[in-house]
């Protein structure tokens, strides 16, 4: 017998059942997104608004808003639309940017418990740069870290390193007089070369020159690599797991070989300076690693040990904190004392000013020293405002909100980066009177004393909240030695004339990177009379 069977049944069985999925999936979704408003609304019971911004697009959000060139500007420009701070979301990530002062103290200062965390950035994965605490997650581990690194360069401990600072300033002040065209690289080998020194001992500059190359590279690396939009792993992280083999993954060679410089400036100074201190030959001057070498034996101080964590040795810690002093303070000071050269060309009558308070305060038989700041306001108020006129990160290290947050009758949801432009706040009308011209006098009194009321530019500069720089201090006394230096010794001016032979003003030209490096200017440097071989 031939079964004989009645299609049309059998269709309207699969047409039935076709139905009933189309109907689970209906009620599952339902159920779904009931699940998502119930959270949400229990995570924000009062109903507040999301923080004002651009309405988005399905999946891919506010995409089309992320500035693509200098976003600084770009990311200026939306906040001053929507009130000083704006909300977007791009794939997934919610991203707040702030660019006025008072939303900043008010988020990653007063609220610092909720807003020290760090985002999950790919490029510290793949360029092997997560022994850098600047980019750990607010935990043990960062704090273990800061600890070993603050120890060393906090306000009180910085004053120990003065003399290898003073050293180098005359080293750097006879460069500067025997070949002034070449002061850029002046000025990257004297930061650099103080903090490798206090960082490991080394007073050797044949061992220090190529150390320092390899962290400028590094550092410069990473900066290319982790600008905005530059890398499309920076917004689809998935795209790490891509192989260097893979098609179209070229750029995987390149973060391969970065990774291979962030192993060797993290191992092999530290492993250098273990042998010097072993064979006795450490330096005369105290180093931030043999003073932690020191706290991993058996006889370490019992007021300030090195512990392990579940990631990192006792060593391993120090050995990170060491590399985190160049990686933190080179590139960035170079930049900003690069920008004062160009800003003392520029304005001839602030080096006069300047010249005039040293002359008088100090006298003309030495330089300036740290411990003269106090007696020098105006020199003082020119490294302040030149922190000020130029933002070195100009969007700072982004913070991550740990838990739901209200603020200003807004919800900002766990897990919201928030992104400081630095460069907006420290360019703000409504606090810095004409922001784009270089006016030291902004931050004197009508007396001409230093006015500690003015807002400094610290935040600009270092950071928030408890993710300040810890090696702010350092910094800062460097930099007052080298300025000091220069204005004491040297007259500059632009080297470019008009037809006429008068300077023509020197554009200040950033770097689209997330270290927003000056581009390369010219100054023509000259010494001035009877000041050619002062000392400090």
């Amino acid at each position: 017998m031939i079964a004989v069977y009645d299609y049309s049944r059998l269709t309207m069985s699969l047409s039935n059942m076709q139905s009933l999925i189309t109907v689970a999936c209906i009620f599952a979704a339902a159920f779904t997104i009931r699940g998502i408003v119930l959270s949400r609304r229990s995570r924000n019971p009062k109903r507040l608004p999301l923080p004002p911004g651009p309405r988005g697009v399905p999946i891919m959000g506010n995409m089309s808003n992320i500035p693509k060139t200098k976003p600084w500007e770009g990311y200026q420009k939306l906040c001053e639309e929507y009130g000083g701070m704006v909300y977007l979301e791009v794939l997934g990530t919610k991203l707040l940017v702030v660019s006025r002062m008072d939303h900043a103290e008010e988020l990653l200062e007063k609220r610092s418990v909720n807003t020290s965390d760090r985002p999950t950035i790919p490029m510290v994965e793949l360029l092997e740069i997560g022994w850098s605490f600047a980019f750990m997650k607010y935990a043990a581990d960062w704090r273990q870290h800061r600890r070993a690194f603050h120890q060393y360069l906090n306000h009180n401990a910085v004053g120990q390193y003065h003399p290898i600072m003073y050293e180098e300033v005359e080293i750097f002040t006879r460069k500067l007089r025997d070949n002034p065209k070449d002061f850029l690289e002046h000025v990257q080998v004297f930061f650099g070369t103080i903090i490798m020194r206090s960082a490991y001992g080394f007073d050797d500059i044949g061992r220090n020159r190529p150390l320092i190359e390899a962290a400028e590279a590094l550092v410069q690396g990473f900066s290319e690599a982790s600008t905005q939009g530059r890398f499309l792993v920076n917004t689809f992280p998935i795209l790490r797991h891509v192989p260097a083999w893979f098609p179209g993954a070229g750029w995987r060679v390149r973060f391969n070989q970065l990774a291979v410089m962030s192993w060797d400036l993290l191992h092999n100074p530290w492993d250098d300076a273990k042998k010097d201190l072993t064979e006795g030959k450490q330096s005369v001057h105290p180093s931030m690693a043999a003073s932690l070498m020191n706290h991993l034996g058996d006889d370490a101080d019992p007021d300030f040990t090195l512990e392990r964590s579940d990631r990192w040795t006792a060593e391993d810690v120090a050995r990170n904190a060491c590399a985190q002093a160049y990686l933190a303070g080179a590139d960035t000071t170079v930049s900003s004392a690069s920008v004062m050269i160009l800003a003392l060309a520029n304005n001839p009558h602030v080096q006069k000013k300047a010249q005039a308070e040293i002359d008088r305060v100090v006298g003309p038989n030495r330089i300036p020293s740290v411990s003269d700041r106090d007696s020098l306001p105006y020199l003082h108020a020119i490294v302040k405002e030149v922190n000020r006129y130029y933002t070195v990160v100009p969007l700072g290290v982004p913070h991550t909100v740990t838990e739901d947050e209200e603020y200003n009758g807004y919800f900002i949801p766990k897990d919201t980066m928030i992104l400081p432009n630095s460069w907006a706040m420290m360019h703000d009308p409504n606090t810095f009177e004409k922001p784009f011209e270089f006016i030291p006098e902004r931050f004197l009194t009508k007396d001409g004393e230093f006015d500690e009321s003015v807002p400094g530019p610290e935040y600009a500069a270092f950071g928030f909240g408890r993710r300040i720089c810890p090696g702010r201090y350092f910094s800062d006394d460097a930099f007052f030695a080298m300025a000091a230096s220069v204005l004491t010794q040297f007259d500059i001016t632009p080297s470019e004339k008009d037809v006429l032979g008068n300077p023509v003003q020197i554009k200040l030209e950033l770097m689209d990177h997330t270290v927003a490096k000056p581009s390369a200017f010219k100054v023509d440097i000259t010494p001035r009379p009877g000041r050619e071989n002062l000392v400090m």
